[in-house]
Order: structure tokens, then C-alpha cells, then sequence
């Protein structure tokens, strides 16, 4: 199968090389790469540019004019995405090398439509602090649309998951990322994805995910992130009236 790998990134300089080299130094390599920068002002532009130039057969340059948002920037993304498969990093994170290998090979031997993976947190000097899942922790596999709507894994990070692999047209079904929605895109993509798909679990660190103390959406106002999440929360209860009330109320009252 054609697997495609798109990053996606807005003013991210100093971080852009590694995630690119991070997917072109895969064991399994990618079939294309699809790069969408969204307005960046820094100068990475000119980096993702050479990279274009030297890999004219595998890397695929998209430069949104103006900054449209991260939901509008992973459609675009996956809208020129070839492959059946796809997974995805964004400019300030990484993979590790076995990624891809790791992920399709449970994914052909599985019942599952979504692999997401265990990784490490890593700071802005790209220092490791923190993991996904600790050697005790068991990670939730099969339907996780309780797990996601509740973002718990039964993991003691507490965190969400990232860069997740999965079928093109799985996510053209549950129709892509809701372009109304500013930050938190990923959780809500990931309940209406989990609604309808099965996911499994590597064990793998296959990634790394960059905490940065003062840029990225994780630092919008404590306003625009409780707006966005009670957004998604009232767009999506709907999707739990087949649950049980018990279930229904636990949904309910951790969010």
C-alpha cells in the first residue's frame, strides 16, 4: 500500500529540518511527503522549498497564501494526499525511525483502522521529559470512542496521543477536520473518527512531541480553549444517545 506522511507547519524554523529529515530517515520509507506551510514569516519557506528542489519525485510543497488555521491546513494536506494510508507530523515534533515500519506492519495484521503509538515529550532544546506510556501503563486498543471523547488512555501521562496512522478514506467517511473549530481540531476529529473505528496500539516510541513554553495553539487564552471544547462537546453529544446513561454521564461530567 501507498503510505503518505504530511507535515504541517506555520512559523516553525528552527524545528522544520528534523521533522522533514525525521520522515526521510524512515526504515520503511514514505511513498510521497506532503508539505503544507500555512502563511509562515520566518523563513521557513525557503527551507521547505529546498527540500522540494531536492526531492522533486517525493516531497509535495503547499503554500497557503494567507494563514487559514490548522483544520483548513490538515485538509488541504490530506485532500493532496495519494496514499491509502496516511500518518502525519507537525513542524515541531519528530519521528523516530521505525515509525512507519512499526505502525503499517500492525495495521496489515490487525482488525484495527487507526495505530497510534507510544512517544516522549521533549522541550524546546529537544530534551526528553516525560512519556505517553510508562512500562505499566496498557493503553486502551479497539473501540476508544469513550477513551477519546474523555481523552483518557489509561495511561499516567494523562495525555492525548499523536500522529496516529490511518485510511485515507476513513477519514474522508467522518468528514476531515471541522473547519469552524480554531484549536482542539485533533480531539474532535478523533471522536467522530473512534465513533465508526477500531484503533490499536504500538508500543513502540515512535515519535516525539516538543512542549514549548510559549508559542503553539496549546498557549491560546484560557477563553478560546473552553470555547472550543464546549464547541466540540455540544456538536458531538449527540453521537452518545446510543450509550448507556451511565456511560452517557460519565462522557458528560468528565469533560
Amino acid at each position: 500500500m501507498k503510505i503518505s506522511v504530511y507535515i504541517t507547519s506555520y512559523n516553525k524554523i528552527q524545528y522544520i529540518n528534523e521533522a522533514i529529515n525525521s520522515v526521510l530517515d524512515q526504515s520503511r520509507s514514505a511513498d510521497e511527503i506532503i508539505i503544507v506551510d500555512d502563511g509562515s514569516k520566518d523563513g521557513s519557506r525557503e527551507i521547505i522549498s529546498g527540500y522540494a528542489s531536492r526531492y522533486p519525485g517525493k516531497i509535495k510543497v503547499i503554500f497557503n497564501e494567507k494563514n487559514l488555521g490548522i483544520s483548513k491546513t490538515r485538509n488541504i494536506a490530506i485532500s493532496n494526499c495519494t496514499g491509502e494510508i496516511i500518518t502525519f507530523v507537525d513542524a515541531d515534533d519528530y519521528f523516530f525511525p521505525m515509525k512507519i515500519e512499526t505502525e503499517l506492519e500492525l495495521l496489515r495484521k490487525t482488525q484495527y483502522d487507526c495505530i497510534y503509538s507510544n512517544f516522549i515529550f521533549v522541550d524546546e532544546f529537544s530534551n526528553e521529559n516525560g512519556c505517553f506510556a510508562d512500562k505499566e501503563g496498557h493503553p486502551v486498543e479497539g473501540d476508544l470512542f469513550i477513551e477519546n471523547f474523555t481523552r483518557s488512555f489509561h495511561v499516567n501521562s494523562g495525555s492525548n496521543f499523536h500522529n496516529e496512522m490511518f485510511y485515507k478514506n476513513n477519514a474522508i467517511k467522518i468528514g476531515l477536520y471541522d473547519e469552524n473549530i480554531q484549536i482542539w481540531e485533533d480531539w474532535d476529529f478523533r471522536i467522530r473518527m473512534s465513533k465508526k473505528f477500531r484503533y490499536g496500539y504500538c508500543s513502540e516510541v515512535n515519535s516525539a512531541y516538543r512542549r514549548l513554553p510559549t508559542t503553539g495553539l496549546h498557549n491560546s487564552s484560557i477563553n478560546l480553549h473552553y470555547h472550543e471544547q464546549i464547541k466540540i462537546y455540544n456538536k458531538n453529544k449527540l453521537l452518545i444517545q446510543d450509550l448507556k446513561q451511565q456511560q452517557q454521564s460519565h462522557i458528560h461530567n468528565r469533560v
